[in-house]
């Protein structure tokens, strides 16, 4: 039986609470799709609208925020008149506009954009840029994206991204290593989503992936939970080759490691999108998440950025085309992506971070998956 919205008829996913097109509440319960026992129980986060924030550490500088979206609604609701609590009016349950629908951040060698697309009544990612000069110049960037079948996950990923960076920034200046820096964030940033949780069964969740880049170059450092993707974008021929540097933590990614599928099978599976790993509450087991540590020969950028993003560009070729120069334009690269992402039909909240990365100082670079594993 086809699901529909009872306010708009628009169809929606079995694990869906709200209407992807009007924000209307469509069920009681916040159950996902019943996921096959090799892996773990999936969230789904197949079209998951998504907050986009940043945040100032100690010794550190926050990116320049501009906002470009309409104002937050107050009450009463936009559409009826009634009272709104939540975000979401009382009467009929439609989502209020925020103001986060358009979000821009400039930060010296980085820049970032967040958009709510075309489809989502507002925008659940998050992202935070800092920069910092001690010990050493240093970028640290977060992206997050919230799961749209979990309550308040605009809330979840703002934390996320606030929590991440600001923990990765103090890290580093308290003389921790980029990876123990890195696996502290991650943990900080899921107890601090797993606090929002009223119950486990209510949960706000997000996925997340953090980076810490040299600003003179070097070994990067990148964090992840879920399925938010860091990118190596090679700068020149002679440099490291194009790569994606993280793993999905998603079912599809699950099916192909095992070889129960090839990834055409999985990618044309209902359960593609399904995580088997997020903060929040109750996935707990999948809160330590993964680092790796790569260095590329070579100039380039980094490319942190959600699905809304590489849904439509999964491959580093089809990014690098989407934006040739990133590393000599980062926001107008991050500009770029999202004008890309939303000409090709925005079904989703568009984020993405650019951090230019300029070639090391010497020596040969390590290949881009680099070493990596669990935080935990």
């Amino acid at each position: 039986m086809v699901r529909t919205c009872p306010s708009c008829e628009e169809r929606v996913a079995t694990g869906d609470v709200y209407c992807e097109r009007c924000g209307h509440r469509v069920a009681a319960g916040l159950a996902g799709p019943p996921a096959p026992p090799a892996v773990p129980a999936p969230r789904d986060a197949a079209a998951a609208d998504r907050g986009a924030g940043t945040d100032q550490g100690e010794s550190t500088t926050a990116g320049t925020e501009v906002h470009t979206g309409p104002m937050p609604a107050v009450d009463p609701c936009t559409w009826c008149g009634a009272a709104v609590s939540a975000g979401y009016c009382n009467e009929c349950g439609m989502s209020q506009p925020g103001d986060r629908d358009h979000v821009e951040v400039r930060a010296e060698t980085a820049a970032g954009v967040s958009d709510r697309g075309l489809r989502h009544h507002r925008n659940e990612d998050a992202m935070a840029v800092l920069t910092s000069d001690d010990p050493a110049p240093v970028v640290v960037a977060v992206v997050c994206d919230g799961v749209s079948t979990s309550p308040h996950p605009e809330e979840a990923a703002h934390v996320a991204a606030e929590t991440g960076a600001a923990v990765l920034a103090d890290g580093l200046a308290a003389g921790s290593g980029p990876r123990e820096a890195t696996e502290a964030a991650l943990a900080q940033a899921a107890s601090a989503v797993a606090e929002l949780a009223e119950t486990e069964q209510a949960a706000p969740a997000c996925t997340y992936v953090s980076a810490v880049v040299p600003a003179d170059g070097g070994a990067i450092t990148v964090g992840w939970v879920g399925d938010s993707r860091a990118y190596w974008l090679a700068g020149s021929p002679s440099a490291t080759p194009s790569a994606v540097l993280t793993r999905d933590d998603s079912w599809s990614e699950a099916m192909v490691a095992m070889r129960v599928m090839t990834p055409a099978e999985a990618r044309a599976s209902a359960y593609a999108h399904a995580l088997t790993a997020w903060l929040g509450a109750d996935n707990a087991a999948g809160a330590s998440g993964h680092v790796a540590t790569v260095t590329p020969a070579g100039p380039g950028a980094l490319v942190l950025c959600t699905d809304g993003l590489w849904n439509y560009f999964p491959d580093p070729g089809a990014l690098c085309a989407a934006a040739p120069g990133a590393a000599a334009d980062p926001l107008g690269a991050a500009q770029a992506y999202v004008r890309r992402a939303l000409d090709a039909g925005g079904r989703d909240n568009i984020t993405v971070v650019v951090i230019a990365v300029p070639g090391p100082q010497d020596g040969p670079g390590d290949d881009v998956r680099g070493s990596g594993g669990n935080a935990g």
